[in-house]
């Protein structure tokens, strides 16, 4: 009985959004995100060189729904302007750069995506398809045995 209240409810509720036109889920399938990790100072060689103040940032392929992050891929830092808009590839001598002025060496760096970026959103995905699946097995229903009074 409970599955079938579960069922229902989840079917109300993506039924009312569907029919809704204000009402859409966000979905992103793929899209880049850009998100700032180290900001340079204006004085940096680097400002220089790209022409422009730019600050070191983290851009990845993201696959989502409703703003929770299912899958990342291909990320890899990059220098992005501050509005994080426009991005530039580091070469050879940018990466030396940030490794001798600013102690931040690209090619060992690791991913500076939160928790919820990199495995939560896997986590609940996986237990709304798994709630889905448990709620659409059928029920066995219970033999009832007649006692006598």
């Amino acid at each position: 009985m409970t599955k079938k209240v579960f069922l229902l409810t989840a079917l109300t509720f993506f039924t009312m959004n569907m029919v809704t036109a204000k009402a859409k889920i966000p979905v992103c399938l793929p899209c880049e995100t850009i998100e700032t990790t180290l900001e340079l100072p204006t004085d940096s060689e680097i400002q220089k060189i790209v022409g422009q103040k730019v600050n070191l940032a983290y851009l990845n392929t993201e696959y989502g729904a409703l703003t929770m992050s299912i899958w990342n891929e291909n990320g890899r830092f990059v220098l992005a302007d501050i509005s994080n808009n426009t991005y530039f590839e580091i070469d050879d001598q940018i990466a030396t750069i940030l490794k001798e002025e600013h102690n931040f060496d690209v090619k060992t760096a690791e991913s500076p995506l939160s928790f919820w970026k990199k495995i939560g959103g896997k986590l609940v995905f996986i237990l709304v398809i798994a709630l889905i699946i448990w709620g659409s097995l059928p029920s066995k229903k219970k033999k009832v045995q007649p006692t006598t009074v």
